[in-house]
């Protein structure tokens, strides 16, 4: 049975508790392997760290959140090492103003006060509200965000802040690009980012009564997804 490599990238603090069902839900010839975004100074540096850390060759490179830019931004500087790539849950853009501004805010509040965790109220608002109550699906996220910690935080809050818009140099690809939105997420405009997708390589999928955190959310689809998106005749 030949194996299929998909190497996935997750989100800001989180680990590869964020995959561990979509991964027992996949078919065994599918070899899933969980990535650390790199902690560098800025986008580039951490994409250069990461390119350092790939195996040569055309790569099936799948990002969530955060690292769905990162996954982009790496197809973008190098697209002869994409086989195809998946964006969860990002809209490859620079972050809204407001956004820019809450994550200031966040890291000076840290420097002055220290970071205890995020709040249950954050949480719930990256969750869909049919899943605002789902206990396991919260403590996974406060679990991960205990063990990436305040450092871990700071350097993805300090060093990915500033980014610009990618859809442009994605549309001009000429490898599968698609991109997995839940249909409550409230970090992305799946409207603003459908009318942005040109090419016909690009394609957008709606996960249903999903939020933000669609592999803790919706693993059974999300699976689903990949294996019909990455399998092999």
């Amino acid at each position: 049975m030949t194996q299929i490599p998909l190497y996935f990238l997750p989100g800001t603090q989180c680990d590869n508790a964020l995959w561990q069902k979509v991964f027992e839900l996949l078919p065994q010839n599918f070899s899933p392997i969980s990535l650390v975004i790199p902690r560098g100074e800025d986008l580039p540096s951490i994409v250069s760290m990461l390119r350092q850390e790939l195996p040569n060759g055309q790569l099936n490179l799948i990002g969530f959140s955060l690292g769905g830019y990162v996954a982009s931004l790496f197809a973008t500087i190098y697209p002869q090492q994409i086989n195809q790539l998946l964006v969860i849950a990002n809209d490859p853009k620079a972050l809204p103003l407001h956004e820019v501004t809450t994550r200031r805010q966040t890291l000076d509040y840290i420097k002055q006060h220290g970071y205890n965790g995020m709040p249950k109220a954050r949480i719930c608002q990256m969750l869909s509200p049919v899943n605002h109550q789902e206990r396991e699906i919260i403590d996974t996220i406060m679990a991960m965000d205990k063990r990436g910690g305040e450092s871990m935080l700071v350097n993805q809050l300090s060093s990915t802040t500033q980014r610009e818009d990618l859809l442009g140099s994605l549309n001009q690809q000429s490898f599968p690009i698609k991109f997995v939105i839940g249909e409550h997420d409230n970090l992305v405009n799946t409207n603003e980012l459908q009318q942005a997708l040109s090419s016909d390589y690009l394609s957008i999928e709606q996960l249903e009564n999903c939020g933000h955190m669609s592999p803790l959310e919706s693993p059974q689809a999300l699976a689903h997804i990949i294996e019909g998106y990455f399998k092999t005749d």
